[in-house]
């Protein structure tokens, strides 16, 4: 009886820490892309490219962050940040309307976006 207690117990850990884990990661990617949002609002160039890969850092604009500032009120990090599945060691988050927003990776031990979304 005890065995299949500690094998019910065991089944339910295995679907329901999953599904909490993805509750967790879609709460991690809307509160990076809501910081992103803030500091395109802000204008804040340099804490904005820190929170891209540093391989996309140099392609950031003030031309363009100030475009994106202009279009921020346009969409709500809701409509952004619609679902969010694990992808290798990333987060690939998607839109609303189906489309991928970003990736998110981990760099220097942070989440790092992978595409310049705003552009």
């Amino acid at each position: 009886m005890l065995r299949i207690f500690t094998v019910i117990v065991f089944a339910l850990g295995l679907v329901v820490v999953p599904s909490v884990a993805r509750g967790d990661d879609k709460a991690d990617a809307k509160g990076f892309i809501s910081k992103q949002v803030d500091l395109i609002k802000a204008g804040k160039l340099d804490d904005l490219k820190g929170t891209f890969t540093k391989r996309l850092q140099d392609r950031i604009t003030k031309e363009a962050v100030d475009k994106a500032a202009a279009q921020a009120g346009k969409i709500t990090v809701d409509e952004m940040v619609d679902s969010v599945a694990k992808s290798g060691d990333g987060l690939k988050i998607k839109m609303k309307n189906g489309r991928t927003l970003t990736t998110l990776v981990k760099e220097d031990g942070a989440w790092k976006a992978d595409t310049i979304w705003f552009k």
